[in-house]
């Protein structure tokens, strides 16, 4: 990953001087040639490619905007200085290992990403949590040997950019969003908060092209059609995501059969193993369709969706809200845990399964003071717990509270709407 990340700036690098020059760039993969164009006058950088900042001031006097596709709030915690609440400590524990042991420092921030405290930590606007909140599955044998170059990438993105844009929906996370814009006034630096970005949903060519990328997408609208027809709306779960424990997530389907429950059950991840037996248990209910790849937001807007059942990972978050759509959250990494928090304690849209978890997701959880049992009895039970309220009385509530939210997010992008006022302060920034 390492070799990777460094390749990647070296290829960067070489194709900016070009750009700065006002000569034509070839695509490192086609070799395909784009002609010249007038040098850039800003370059807005992906966090994720956090470290090309310094490329961009290094080789012009151009301003480097970075990216925030994540959550605000997992953000802030994360990078926000120690004195506001952030853990921005995490670089100077890095450094100082690396003084102390004159170990490699990627391989140093590797090991503190993938280490977590009984510290509390606050979001902005959220519930306090165990630092080891943010770690509910056991991923290290996944995410080891990534996190530490990212995480270095990400440290030097916000140190060194000249303005942020958020595209998390202000009206989703406003504390966190006005905490941002305070940590860095102190340095003078703008932030944009333009959320939401997602697709709008009468586009019907983007639905079309995304539709075109699944084999199943004929089948998933044969059967979502079939499902409304049969069930009436809300009736069916959409679930896109894959557990590391095969068996809980074989749990939770078996308990959606039992149920009657129509479903999608996507496994496009590389840890997603079905046994031969198990595929032939759905088929044969005549309840499920299965499929590598879904297209989401074909699915998403389809009257016949009830529930979606996801890791809570931000875009999917947010797609979700925008088409009104609660959700059934079953968190791993990164702003996932976050956003289950946000999710069903400040919007109540969701319900979180805990006894999905798995390694520090089997400690005690702040908010309840309880641990997960560790079961699958136990996640059985609170299973059928969370179906029944989902397609209940209180299931129709938070429903009732994803389609304000998606008012909210429609209205945000109208002429005076806060992601256009934003959008247009940014254009004229730039």
């Amino acid at each position: 990953m390492k070799l990777e990340r460094e390749r990647y700036s070296v290829v960067f690098e070489e194709a900016y001087k070009l750009l700065v020059a006002g000569k034509p760039v070839s695509c490192f993969e086609t070799k395909v040639e784009v002609p010249a164009i007038p040098p850039p006058k800003v370059v807005i950088v992906d966090f994720i490619a956090g470290e090309l900042t310094h490329i961009v001031h290094k080789t012009s006097n151009v301003k480097a905007i970075g990216f925030a596709s994540l959550m605000a709030s997992y953000s802030y915690v994360s990078f926000a200085p120690v004195e506001r609440g952030g853990r921005a400590d995490f670089k100077l524990k890095v450094l100082d290992e690396v003084t102390k042991t004159g170990r490699d420092p990627i391989k140093v921030a590797d090991d503190l990403a993938l280490a977590f405290s009984d510290d509390v930590t606050q979001m902005p606007g959220l519930p306090k949590m165990y630092h080891w909140e943010y770690d509910p599955q056991d991923m290290k044998s996944i995410l080891k040997g990534i996190m530490g170059g990212v995480w270095m990438g990400l440290f030097d993105a916000y140190d060194s950019c000249d303005g942020m844009i958020i595209t998390s929906p202000e009206v989703y996370e406003p504390h966190a969003v006005a905490a941002t814009r305070e940590w860095l006034a102190e340095t003078s630096r703008p932030v944009w908060a333009i959320g939401p970005l997602a697709m709008s949903r009468t586009t019907q060519q983007a639905m079309s092209n995304e539709e075109a990328q699944s084999e199943k997408s004929a089948d998933i609208r044969k059967f979502l059609d079939k499902t409304l027809s049969k069930h009436g709306e809300h009736s069916a779960i959409y679930a896109s995501f894959w557990p590391t424990d095969p068996a809980k997530i074989e749990t939770f389907v078996n308990v959606l059969m039992e149920k009657k429950i129509p479903f999608i059950l996507s496994y496009g991840s590389p840890l997603a193993q079905l046994s031969d037996s198990f595929k032939e248990k759905i088929e044969q209910s005549g309840l499920g369709v299965l499929s590598r790849w879904s297209p989401q937001q074909t699915i998403l807007a389809h009257p016949a969706l009830g529930w979606f059942v996801t890791h809570g990972g931000h875009n999917s978050t947010i797609e979700a809200l925008h088409s009104g759509v609660p959700m059934i959250c079953w968190p791993f990494a990164a702003d996932q845990p976050a956003n289950a928090v946000c999710l069903t304690e400040v919007h109540d849209v969701a319900y979180e399964l805990l006894e999905v978890r798995t390694g520090n997701g089997l400690k005690p959880i702040l908010r309840t003071g309880k641990a997960p049992a560790n079961t699958i009895e136990a996640l059985r039970a609170e299973v059928l717990e969370v179906l029944d309220k989902a397609f209940g009385d209180d299931g129709a509530r938070k429903r009732a509270n994803a389609k304000k939210l998606q008012q909210q997010f429609d209205s945000a992008w109208d002429k005076d709407g806060p992601a256009s006022i934003e959008m247009a302060r940014l254009l004229d920034k730039i």
